[in-house]
């Protein structure tokens, strides 16, 4: 027969010993992430654009951000999971007799557990799944917000560095005219006005090349840091075929949005697709809240045993709610607010998606148009009259200034095509990435290398 005071010599000296246990467990921090930041190795060569998506899904910022995300969303489950603990109960009575010396005392000890824990258990998994799809979404959402922006950022890369290389040609051109002049001007067959309007020409294009470059600089520098790095950097980019066709564009039949296109992004969505997770984890609440009104999570079943100066007796016990004055009506109140809510969430997401679609698809078109049927159609003419300049200079039917001046023209439209192309590789991009063209795969939702 255990005595109160065995159990007195068997527990007591261990709560000290449990309390600093519980005490350490609580005030332990995890260690800390050791950060790997975008080295310049990984820089040292010209990037095609799927290597700059795939550095930045693996940025060492972004991957810890997304495994947080869902280690939360994964707890949750964990949670939603769990089987109660039983419940452990020890009372001691002093009833105030006293026989031979020794206190007549009585106590009891036992289990208590939640017999019908399983009620709304299901549901509430079933919520916690449908919790954590809408998590995985989110990370879908933020890749492909960062497949946008840098893919943005690589064509406007692109374009610098077109700029930069044709402003090289505009100086290399205004310095050759200015040599000319002066070389005219020496011999008496140029005035000191031609000279003036030549030098000017050479500092626009001086001008010209330091803004191309220094414009350069500052892209390269922030799509570095855009990549991950932590140090300034300077990448240079590959450009691919892609944006030379804006295929999707020149595809279209019809200037309006094709249908296919807006079923395509609406199915590839994470944003609506996270959405319809979270309305489908306020239905699921929702149930669980409503198998709640039944108290039935509450009920405790329990099974003790009693040492007093009489022996020892064993008794049981069963307890349960009566839900004569709460039916969790407020907890199903809120969870069916917190289900329209959703629904109209999901809806408008819906809608956001063809409206976003529709708004790139106009600004593309226009952007392609403007492209293909004036700047480019202006450059390949600047073109053909360059090439016919060069013949009649060589047939000696023009001057060489002449031959200069055509070569600028080119250049200069040339120049100015940049920006038309780069709106519209811009949009391009943008259209490809609404339709998930450029979505990373599941095995890099958290960002790992």
């Amino acid at each position: 027969m255990i005595t109160s005071r065995a159990l007195s010599r068997f527990f007591l000296p261990l709560t000290p010993c449990l309390l600093l246990l519980l005490l350490l467990a609580a005030c332990a921090t995890p260690a800390p992430k050791a950060w790997k930041p975008l080295q310049a190795l990984e820089l040292a060569q010209p990037l095609t654009l799927q290597r700059c998506l795939e550095l930045v899904w693996a940025n060492d910022l972004k991957a810890a951000q997304w495994e947080a995300q869902l280690d939360m969303a994964r707890a949750e489950m964990r949670s939603a999971k769990v089987i109660p603990n039983p419940t452990f109960s020890l009372t001691w009575e002093d009833i105030g007799l006293h026989a031979g010396g020794q206190s007549l005392a009585s106590f009891t000890y036992g289990v208590s557990y939640p017999v019908f824990f399983w009620w709304p258990r299901a549901k509430k998994i079933a919520a916690a799944q449908a919790n954590q799809r809408a998590e995985e979404q989110a990370i879908r959402a933020d890749q492909r917000r960062l497949a946008i922006e840098v893919g943005s950022a690589f064509w406007n890369l692109a374009a610098d560095q077109r700029k930069a290389r044709i402003s090289e040609e505009l100086l290399r051109n205004a310095r050759e005219a200015m040599r000319l002049v002066k070389k005219q001007r020496e011999l008496g067959a140029a005035s000191d006005y031609e000279v003036n309007r030549a030098r000017a020409e050479e500092l626009k294009a001086e001008s010209q090349r330091a803004d191309a470059q220094n414009e350069l600089r500052r892209d390269q520098l922030a799509f570095a840091f855009a990549l991950g790095a932590d140090q300034p950097m300077f990448p240079q980019i590959v450009e691919n075929g892609d944006s030379q066709s804006l295929a999707l564009f020149d595809a279209a039949t019809t200037d309006s949005l094709p249908p296919l296109f807006l079923t395509v992004a609406l199915n590839a969505d994470p944003g609506w697709a996270r959405a319809k997770a979270t309305r489908e984890a306020a239905e699921a609440e929702l149930q669980a809240q409503k198998r709640l009104a039944v108290p039935l999570a509450d009920t405790q079943g329990a099974a003790g045993r009693k040492n007093d100066p009489d022996g020892m007796a064993w008794n049981f016990s069963f307890e349960t709610p009566i839900p004569l004055f709460d039916w969790n009506q407020g907890g199903i109140r809120r969870a069916e607010a917190a289900l329209k809510t959703a629904r109209a969430d999901e809806e408008e997401a819906r809608r956001e998606v063809i409206a976003s679609l529709s708004q790139v698809w106009e600004r593309g078109k226009a952007a392609a148009s403007k492209w293909h049927d004036y700047s480019q159609a202006l450059s390949e003419i600047q073109a053909k009259n360059e090439r016919a300049a060069t013949k009649l200079f060589g047939a000696g039917q023009i001057a060489y200034l002449d031959l200069l001046q055509s070569r600028r023209d080119l250049n200069e439209a040339r120049f100015a095509e940049v920006d038309v192309w780069r709106e519209a590789a811009t949009e391009h991009w943008a259209l490809t990435c609404a339709l998930g063209r450029h979505d990373p795969t599941s095995g890099t939702l958290t960002g790992r290398r």
